[in-house]
C-alpha cells in the first residue's frame, strides 16, 4: 500500500540522485536557461498565463504539433497519451480515469473539460465526458491542451476534484485562408472538414469550421458479449452494424479588439451495441442522440493598473435516446429526454500588487432555465422532472512572490446554490525554484462535487431508477507533491506523488425489484506516485516515457476500487526526417488487471500504435495509422447490462489535408 510518507521519500530520494549531476549542467548552461521555457505557458492554473514551473499544480501540455505528428483523432486519443491517465469505452460514451478513479457508471463528474476556459459541465449529468465524437471541436482546430493535476474548485467550483483539461483553440490570426480534410477507417469512419480563416478588415478576424462524420459501425460475435440468457435471439450469429454513429460539428470563432465571440454547435447519433435493458445491438431503432453547444462572449481590458476580463454564455446540452426493457413478460420502448438550457456570467480583474504579486478577484453567476428530464414510454410521454438551479460564486486569489525562488499561492471560493446551498474550497500551493532548471511543488485543496440534477431528482417510474433522498455534495482533501528537473539541455524528469481523501461519495445503489437509486454512500482514498521522462533526443527524436503506481480503495472494509489499474505506463517517440517533410511516430499503453463491478479480474494488457505523417507539397499532407497494432484483444469494465465490454482490434486509418488557400 503506497502512503503520503513513501511519496516524498521517493521525491527526495529521485531529486538528491539527480541533483549533483544535472546542477553541474546548468551551472554550465547559465542562469538564462528556463526550465521547460520551450513550452507554452498555461493559463488555466491560475486564470492568467504562466510558465509551467510557475504555475501552482503540475501540468503537461499537448501541443498542435503532438496533436498532429501523432494522430490523434478525438480528445480521449490525446489524454489517452498523458501520464497516468487511460481511457475506457463502452461504445456509447468514452470515459477517462486518473488517480487511479474512474467507477463504471459514473459520468466523468470528477474533473473539468473546458473549451477556452469555459467549463462544458452539463447542467443534467453534470457530465464532462467529451473524448470520443460527442466532443464537437475537431482536432485540427485545437492550438494546446493544459493538462492540470490536483484540485481546481478554489477557482472553478464543482467538479474540479482531480484534475482539469483545457481546450485551447487556433486562433483566427494563425488559421489557413481555406483548409479541407478528409479520413476513413478500417471500422467504416468517413469524415469530411472544412474550416477558414478570414481577415474582415477593422481589426476583425474570424475562424468557421464544420464538419461531418459517418460511421458505419462494427460487428461483435454475440457470444463475447455475456448478454443474459435469453436476450440473444436464436440463430443470431453475430451483431451487425452495431457501434454506428453520424453527426456534425461546427465552431465559429471572431475576434475583434478587445472582444473574442465564439459559437459552438454539435449533435451526434450512436447506435450502442449494447445497453440498458434488453438493448439488442443490429437493431436501428436503439440509439443515443445527444448535443452539448453553446455561443458566449469574451470582453479583455486594461482597466487602471490591473486587467479586467467580462465573459457571458449561453449553454444548451440536448440527450435523447430509446432502449427496450423487459417487462412482465413483453419488450417495452422506453426514451428518456433531457433538455438543459442555461446563462452563465463571470467578471475576473487581475490587479499586480507592489513587493507582493499578483491578486485575481472574481465573481460568476448562473442562471438555468430548464434541466427537463422526463420519458416517453411506448410512445406516451411521462411526467418530466425540471429543478432548474442558480447560484453565485466569490473567488479570489493571491501570488505572494516571497522572493527570486520562493512563491506562494493561496485562493478561495465560495460557492452558494439555490438547490445545494453552500461550499468554501481552498487551495494552497508552495513553488521552490530551486535552481534555473529544478522546481518543487506542494498543493493542498478541499474540492467538492454538487449532486447532478440527475442523481438526485430523476426517477423513471421504477424501470431502472427512483428518486433519491435528499444528498449531500462530495467533498476531498488532496496533497500533491512534485518535483520538475531538467536533467539535459532538451531532457526534463518529472516526479508527482498524490493523496486524496474523498467524502460522501455519491454512487447508485441497487434497491430491492433491481431499481437503482443514488446514496451518499461512504469513502475513497487514492494513493500513489508517478515517474516521466520527456523530451527530445540527439537534438531531433521526440521521447518520452511514464509510469503511475496508485493504489485506490473505497468502501467498508476498504476493497480495490472497481476499474483502477494498479499501474498505468506510457512511452512514445517520434523521428523526423527529410527536413521534416515526413514523421513517423510509435507509442505504447500498458495497463495492469482491473476489477469490474461485479468483482470479475480483468487482464492486462499493451496497446502498441503507430503514425506517418508526410508532407507531400506545400499544399498536401497525407497521414496514415494503425491503432492496436498487435491486435491485443481486451476487455473494459462497464455498467450496462454486463459488466464489460471488448476492447477495440486492430484498425487502420488514413487523413488527406489540403490546405487550398494558406
Amino acid at each position: 500500500m503506497l502512503n503520503c510518507r513513501s511519496i516524498l521519500t521517493a521525491l527526495v530520494c529521485v531529486g538528491s540522485a539527480l541533483a549533483a549531476s544535472s546542477d553541474e549542467k546548468a551551472q554550465k548552461a547559465g542562469e538564462e536557461q528556463v526550465l521547460f521555457g520551450d513550452l507554452p505557458t498555461v493559463e488555466a492554473a491560475a486564470l492568467h498565463a504562466q510558465t509551467l514551473a510557475e504555475a501552482p499544480a503540475n501540468v503537461s501540455v499537448i501541443t498542435a504539433a503532438d496533436i498532429r505528428h501523432y494522430g490523434y483523432r478525438t480528445l480521449g486519443e490525446a489524454l489517452a497519451s498523458v501520464r497516468g491517465f487511460y481511457v475506457t469505452n463502452d461504445h456509447t460514451y468514452h470515459y477517462v480515469g486518473v488517480r487511479g478513479i474512474s467507477l463504471p457508471g459514473d459520468f466523468n463528474t470528477r474533473f473539468l473539460v473546458m473549451l477556452n476556459g469555459h467549463p462544458l459541465t452539463d447542467n443534467i449529468y453534470n457530465s464532462n465526458g467529451f473524448f470520443g465524437q460527442d466532443f464537437g471541436l475537431d482536432m485540427d482546430l485545437v492550438e494546446r491542451i493544459e493538462i492540470i493535476r490536483g484540485p481546481t474548485s478554489a477557482l472553478y467550483g464543482s467538479n474540479g476534484m482531480l484534475a482539469n483539461i483545457n481546450v485551447v483553440t487556433r486562433s483566427p490570426v494563425d488559421g489557413e485562408r481555406l483548409r479541407v480534410a478528409a479520413e476513413t477507417d478500417s471500422f467504416g469512419e468517413r469524415k469530411l472538414a472544412v474550416a477558414s480563416s478570414l481577415y474582415l478588415g477593422g481589426g476583425a478576424n474570424l475562424l468557421v469550421s464544420g464538419s461531418v462524420f459517418n460511421n458505419i459501425g462494427m460487428s461483435f460475435p454475440l457470444d463475447s458479449l455475456g448478454l443474459p440468457p435469453g436476450s440473444v435471439p436464436a440463430g443470431s450469429g453475430e451483431t451487425l452494424n452495431a457501434d454506428g454513429e453520424r453527426g456534425y460539428h461546427t465552431l465559429a470563432n471572431l475576434i475583434w479588439r478587445d472582444w473574442s465571440f465564439t459559437a459552438y454547435f454539435n449533435s451526434r447519433d450512436k447506435q450502442p451495441p449494447v445497453g440498458l435493458g434488453k438493448s439488442l445491438s443490429g437493431d436501428p431503432s436503439q440509439h443515443v442522440v445527444d448535443g452539448r453547444s453553446m455561443a458566449g462572449a469574451t470582453y479583455k481590458h486594461q482597466a487602471g493598473p490591473g486587467k479586467i476580463q467580462w465573459q457571458v454564455s449561453y449553454d444548451r446540452y440536448r440527450y435523447r435516446d430509446r432502449y427496450d426493457y423487459p417487462v412482465d413478460g413483453s419488450i417495452q420502448a422506453v426514451g428518456d429526454y433531457n433538455r438543459g438550457d442555461w446563462v452563465d456570467s463571470q467578471l475576473t480583474y487581475e490587479l499586480p500588487v507592489a513587493r507582493v504579486g499578483p491578486l485575481t478577484m472574481g465573481i460568476q453567476g448562473f442562471w438555468e432555465l430548464r434541466n427537463l428530464q422526463y420519458n416517453v414510454v411506448e410512445g406516451t410521454e411521462q411526467d418530466g422532472i425540471s429543478r432548474p438551479d442558480r447560484g453565485i460564486a466569490l473567488f479570489a486569489q493571491q501570488q505572494w512572490n516571497l522572493s527570486n525562488r520562493w512563491k506562494l499561492y493561496g485562493g478561495l471560493r465560495l460557492d452558494d446554490t439555490k438547490n445545494f446551498h453552500g461550499f468554501v474550497s481552498p487551495r494552497v500551493a508552495a513553488v521552490y525554484q530551486a535552481s534555473p532548471v529544478a522546481v518543487y511543488k506542494l498543493v493542498y485543496g478541499r474540492p467538492f462535487r454538487n449532486p447532478s440534477m440527475f442523481e438526485q431528482f430523476y426517477n423513471d417510474g421504477g424501470l431502472s431508477y427512483a428518486a433519491a433522498p435528499p444528498l449531500h455534495p462530495e467533498t476531498a482533501n488532496t496533497f500533491e507533491a512534485s518535483m520538475e528537473r531538467q536533467v539535459a539541455r532538451d531532457l526534463a524528469f518529472v516526479v508527482n506523488g498524490f493523496h486524496y481523501r474523498i467524502d460522501s461519495v455519491i454512487e447508485a445503489v441497487m434497491l430491492d425489484g433491481g431499481v437503482f437509486q443514488y446514496h451518499n454512500t461512504g469513502g475513497l482514498r487514492s494513493t500513489g506516485v508517478e515517474f516521466e521522462l520527456n523530451g527530445k533526443l540527439w537534438n531531433r527524436v521526440e521521447a518520452s516515457a511514464s509510469t503511475a503506481l496508485q493504489s485506490a480503495v473505497g468502501g467498508q472494509p476498504s476493497d480495490r476500487l472497481s476499474n483502477s489499474p494498479r499501474q498505468v505506463s506510457k512511452a512514445r517517440m517520434g523521428v523526423p526526417f527529410f527536413r521534416d517533410r515526413l514523421f513517423l511516430a510509435g507509442a505504447l499503453q500498458s495497463f495492469s488487471t482491473r476489477k469490474t463491478g461485479e468483482d470479475a479480474l480483468l487482464g492486462g494488457f499493451p496497446l502498441v500504435d503507430f503514425t506517418v505523417t508526410a508532407r507531400l507539397d506545400r499544399h498536401f499532407d497525407l497521414q496514415a495509422g494503425v491503432r492496436n497494432a498487435l491486435d491485443r484483444r481486451y476487455e473494459d469494465p462497464v455498467s450496462l447490462t454486463i459488466d464489460r465490454l471488448p476492447g477495440d482490434g486492430r484498425s487502420i486509418f488514413l487523413k488527406l489535408v489540403w490546405r487550398v488557400w494558406e
